[in-house]
């Protein structure tokens, strides 16, 4: 099959010279670019796409536990994620009135596990696609056809190419993921809340905190990066997916909250635009078919409540990189089965922690609240990250 110049395929190929693989990534977010990357530095180069422009700042704030950070020390990048991100050292919980009722410190999770920092989106991926090698943006694939040895990719611009294998690394809304499977294999899960995420300045005696104040129907948090503060204003999803951010902010602000939140609001950065963000996730009964593969969110997507997503993405990214450079083309797909095997139990325990955090966090009724709140007193860190701290010890 043959490309010609200058067209997605054409480029992809440049991409693919020497490869022992010939491996397609499509999407250039968190999960593709580090694969991308942990398979360049094993010698194994990819060919990546992404139908997005080259801007790493889109999105929000997250919180990287040591499965994410022991991978960036893999790639080479411990000093420079040190240097772009935010340690963290407490998280600070606030029940409904305010009133703080939980203070946990992370420090023996850094202890046993690694660094644990915040990190804004864009600033992971400039580190990530700094090392993923060549990425073609502005592309997207239109088909795919596969028999037993290849997967035929038609691109948006009707060039043609083959691949060894393609994996499907474009997020929780893949576009491409529907090429291969069927709606019902696809299972959602809504929570019925969201909220926008803005950016405000951070105090030096909250530069190391994550705060959190869940009321009834309505919540707020406040969650340092480098130089300046993720904010998030959550409700219900039918109630405030269509107002304006920064009038909910001043909706909030009214409320008289403790000083660090009321602080924040009216510190609120109204220059940039605000992002809203629907609490729900995905998950995939399948996750391969033939040699394509899903990975990250597009095979099972994080609600934020546990801040575990984007590091499961880049751990998957991880073993998935692991196994493939074991594998030669005529055993790709017993390569892809192990890799299904050592992984999904994992990334489901993970995604089951954040959709138990959320039932706490996201709360209609008032009574309920009031339960919520009294429970949380006696909630240890350790019972809340449970689960993942089984995912960290290699379960």
């Amino acid at each position: 099959m043959t490309a010609t110049p200058d067209t997605i395929a054409a480029t992809l190929e440049r991409q693919l010279q020497g490869a022992r693989l010939r491996v397609l990534i499509v999407g250039a977010g968190i999960a593709g670019a580090t694969l991308s990357a942990l398979l360049r530095r094993r010698g194994e180069p990819a060919a990546m796409i992404e139908r997005y422009g080259t801007e790493a700042a889109n999105g929000y704030m997250l919180g990287l536990l040591p499965l994410g950070g022991r991978v960036l020390s893999g790639l080479g990048l411990r000093e420079a994620y040190v240097d772009a991100s935010q340690p963290m050292r407490d998280y600070v919980l606030h029940n409904r009135h305010g009133q703080v009722i939980q203070r946990y410190s992370v420090s023996e999770v850094v202890r046993r596990f690694g660094l644990y920092r915040g990190i804004e989106r864009g600033a992971l991926l400039s580190l990530l696609r700094g090392v993923a090698g060549p990425t073609c943006y502005g592309a997207s694939i239109q088909a795919i056809a596969q028999d037993t040895t290849q997967v035929r990719i038609t691109f948006d611009d009707g060039s043609q190419g083959a691949y060894d294998l393609v994996v499907l690394a474009d997020g929780i809304h893949s576009h491409s993921r529907s090429l291969i499977l069927r709606e019902e294999e696809i299972k959602p899960h809504e929570t019925g809340w969201g909220g926008f995420v803005a950016w405000t300045d951070t105090p030096a005696s909250e530069a190391q905190t994550y705060r959190e104040l869940w009321a009834a129907g309505w919540g707020i948090g406040l969650y340092p990066v480098k130089g300046r503060s993720g904010i998030f204003l959550a409700g219900r999803d039918a109630q405030i997916a269509g107002m304006d951010p920064f009038a909910y902010a001043d909706h909030m602000l009214a409320k008289g909250l403790p000083k660090p939140f009321a602080h924040a609001l009216a510190a609120i950065d109204r220059s940039v635009e605000a992002v809203y963000w629907q609490m729900s996730d995905i998950r995939s009964n399948v996750w391969s078919r033939g040699r394509v593969m899903l990975l990250g969110d597009a095979a099972a997507a994080f609600l934020p409540t546990a801040g575990v997503g984007a590091s499961m993405a880049m751990d998957s990214a991880a073993a998935l990189a692991d196994e493939l450079a074991r594998a030669d083309t005529d055993h790709l797909n017993f390569a892809l089965s192990l890799y299904e095997k050592r992984q999904r139990h994992r990334v489901e325990i993970a995604q089951r922690n954040s959709r138990t955090l959320a039932k706490y966090m996201f709360v209609n009724n008032p009574a309920t609240a009031a339960l919520r709140d009294q429970f949380m007193r006696f909630y240890s860190l350790d019972r809340m990250i449970a689960d993942i701290s089984k995912v960290m010890e290699g379960a």
